[in-house]
């Protein structure tokens, strides 16, 4: 089942911050938050890098000094304080309402950090999602053929996700360990240059420490995520092709294939893992090295200010060695983080920067709109005259399905595209709903090349009925109103009238607000099809195109329909793509395609009289048919239609 057919772009090889650019407007987007999360940030930096420290270590010197003596009263104790470089003095009350309303502000600050960053993190997602999702809406049918649908949802749901969670938790983090950097670095330079030196002597290390794990763990995460790109795509297969896998009797061979493919993901995920694990103990072991210098070298050095004594400085800058580690060892780990997502920000970006291969004019979206913003007032209203005018089509370079073909189908005329499989049929309704495009030649619709038109002028003028209804999670009510949202009940009950449907809605407990989930699967194939059939009406749409509509339901539905599609048919254009040649009969033209090229044109009794390949079609279903069926059928197909064969 699992393939390797598709394979994705090559994508950057080493950590590029013009690929994180790309997600900064996400974050941009909702800056006064971004102003108040960087207010709680700054604050927060300032309270753990100087004040704590600063305050921690004016109450050391001043035990150490001596100041404190017994049966004296404590609170009126003066305590020598340097912040930032700035010196006071407080009493030791006043030093502890100092502490208790800065350690009330703390916490308002950090509320308001952890609120605005998963906020952060969910409008980043939500963004992400929605433009990608758009994005998959412009796109083409050509961009489908080669793109499998477990890839676009291993976009939209797991990049999405561990995209936003890194925008929010790790990069906007940088910001706050590098307030927390800032605010240590001011403290310490304030007590110590000397000592501030022997500090950062050794962070450069670190540096080559990141250096060295970058391509390393890039790598690696990429492959991890191509695995799990690729179980996604397959899974997504499987759980498509369920009932296949049954019928077949192949469930132990699929299981072992998943077990095999779980297993690979498993493993190439604990590869980048172990590399990750080596980052902190890295960083610890610096950290412990340097914390030692500090050690060794302090005494020799024996560093004292005026308002902190020596065992105040040594305890103070043994601190700094953890305020100045820790900050970088997350950074260290934040930029692993960004490192293993940076392929999960590539992919979907991939997705999103796609340039779909069919798109309007300038001036065409000027005056019609796009896909989501239709400018329904400049629609011109459709007759449905169409002339497909030397079209040839290729899905590939060299490749040639359709060839000069020219057809004119008048306004009004029902037409059928019959051949065997491959012969083009599918493919030239496409072109008509402009799926795809010709690769040489023109479509007029009333005359216009219908490029000089929006593709949502053409759709929304025409109703298609595959030969696979889709039905949507809903009531039947909502799915029939999918073919017009605007539709009123009254109109979705005569849609529904149209092809014989009504009575059984109401049979049903909810009737029309009836909800049906999992793709309709409680209705029967015909009833689905017959929902589809209604979609399509109730849009009044002045082309019809029914594409092998009535081929994977029962007979009994079957004629139901045919009832149906008489009624529709009626002053409109339509096309009917069909397999069972006794559904066209009565239409009022006949193509027959071979090739890629309509070999035999005209009604049924010109072509059975012809004797050409569309009476071999004919004939050929003819026979299959039980006595009965061929007596029925050629009374009403061939007797009574004076058809002399």
């Amino acid at each position: 089942m699992a393939t390797q057919a598709f394979k994705e772009e090559e994508i950057n090889s080493k950590f590029s911050l013009s690929v994180w650019a790309k997600t900064f407007k996400y974050v941009l987007y909702k800056w006064p938050f971004l102003i108040l999360l960087f207010i709680g940030m700054m604050f927060t930096s300032f309270y753990d890098a100087s004040f704590i420290p600063s305050m921690n270590a004016s109450l050391i010197s001043c035990f150490d000094s001596g100041n404190i003596v017994l049966n004296s009263n404590i609170f009126d104790v003066i305590l020598q304080v340097k912040i930032l470089g700035i010196d006071f003095t407080l009493t030791f009350l006043n030093y502890i309402i100092f502490y208790i309303v800065m350690i009330l502000l703390r916490s308002v600050a950090v509320f308001i950090t952890f609120f605005t960053m998963n906020y952060f993190e969910m409008i980043i997602m939500t963004g992400l999602r929605r433009d990608a999702f758009g994005r998959i809406q412009e796109l083409s049918f050509s961009y489908f053929d080669k793109t499998p649908s477990g890839w676009l949802i291993a976009r939209l749901q797991n990049d999405a996700a561990n995209i936003g969670d890194v925008l929010s938790n790790s990069v906007l983090r940088v910001f706050w360990i590098l307030s927390e950097l800032v605010f240590t670095l001011i403290t310490m330079f304030s007590y110590s240059w000397l000592l501030s030196l022997v500090i950062l002597a050794t962070t450069p290390l670190i540096f080559f420490i990141v250096l060295f794990f970058q391509k390393w763990i890039l790598k690696l995460s990429r492959i991890a995520r191509t695995a799990y790109s690729d179980f996604v795509r397959w899974l997504a297969e499987c759980i498509s092709g369920n009932k296949t896998i049954k019928s077949l009797a192949i469930e132990d061979t699929i299981y072992q294939e998943c077990n095999d493919i779980s297993t690979d993901v498993c493993k190439k995920r604990f590869k980048t893992g172990k590399v990750n694990a080596f980052f902190n103990p890295s960083i610890n072991i610096l950290a412990a090295i340097t914390t030692a210098i500090i050690i060794v070298v302090f005494p020799l050095i024996n560093i004292s200010n005026e308002t902190t004594s020596s065992i105040a400085m040594m305890v103070l800058f043994l601190g700094f060695v953890g305020s100045i580690f820790n900050p970088i060892a997350q950074f260290a780990e934040i930029f692993a983080e960004l490192i293993s997502t940076q392929a999960n920000v590539e992919k979907l970006f991939m997705l999103i920067d796609t340039k779909p291969e069919l798109v309007d004019k300038p001036e065409v979206i000027e005056k019609y709109g796009d896909l989501f913003n239709n400018k329904t007032e400049n629609f011109e209203e459709m007759k449905g005259d169409i002339l497909i005018d030397h079209v040839s089509f290729s899905y590939k370079q060299d490749l040639e399905v359709l060839h000069d073909m020219n057809i004119h189908i008048a306004q009004g005329t029902s037409i059928a595209i019959v051949g065997e499989t491959g012969s083009g049929k599918s493919t030239t309704v496409n072109l008509l709903c402009r799926f795809y495009e010709p690769t040489k030649g023109r479509i007029l619709i009333d005359g216009v090349n219908y490029k000089d038109r929006s593709v949502g002028w053409l759709r929304s003028n025409i109703g298609y009925v595959q030969q696979t209804p889709f039905i949507f999670k809903g009531t039947i009510k909502d799915n029939i109103k999918y073919g017009k949202l605007n539709a009123s009940d009254e109109e979705v009950i005569k849609a529904a009238k149209i092809v014989d449907l009504h009575n059984f809605i109401l049979s049903l407990p909810e009737g029309y607000n009836t909800f049906l989930k999992d793709g309709g699967n409680e209705l029967s194939q015909g009833q689905k099809q017959l929902i589809s059939f209604a979609r399509a009406i109730i849009r009044n749409p002045k082309i019809l195109i029914l594409d092998e509509a009535t081929s994977s339901i029962d007979t009994e539905t079957e004629h139901i329909i045919q009832s149906a599609i008489s009624k529709v048919l009626k002053g409109r254009t339509s096309i009917m793509i069909a397999h069972r040649l006794s559904t066209i009969v009565d239409c009022d033209r006949i193509l027959v395609m071979k090739d890629g090229k309509v070999i035999e044109d005209g009604n049924h009794k010109t072509l059975m009289e012809k004797h050409g390949y569309y009476y071999q079609l004919y004939m050929n279903q003819f026979k299959d048919l039980n006595l009965e069926e061929q007596i029925k059928t050629y009374d009403n197909q061939i007797k009574a239609k004076n058809i002399n064969i």
